[in-house]
């Protein structure tokens, strides 16, 4: 019995550590999302980025001209590493430049 409850605490312990620390899985996945090949191509250079949220769901990127929710899916792994994940952009919504 205390073989098996050793075991099922090692296993427990190896998943909690597979994954990076919330700071550098964020910034994996924020500089995943601007090197992407579609995100870049949709970007106008017309207007910068302000500020790059973290929402539910995933990350808000406002610019000057527009507000964009990049949905993040996180993908269920068997291995040790760092967390896996896909995105999806979603249509801009266009704020008014008179805030």
């Amino acid at each position: 019995m205390k073989k098996i409850a050793f075991i099922f605490i090692f296993l427990f312990a190896a998943k909690v550590h597979s994954l990076l620390p919330p700071f550098y899985q964020s910034v994996k996945e924020i500089k995943s999302i601007l090197s992407d090949e579609e995100f870049l191509s949709e970007a106008s250079s017309a207007y910068p980025i302000i500020d790059i949220k973290k929402v539910e769901g995933g990350y808000l990127i406002i610019t000057s001209g527009y507000e964009q929710f990049v949905e993040i899916n996180y993908i269920p792994q068997e291995m040790i590493g760092p967390a896996k994940f896909e995105f999806k952009f979603h249509e801009k919504e266009h704020i008014n430049s008179c805030r």
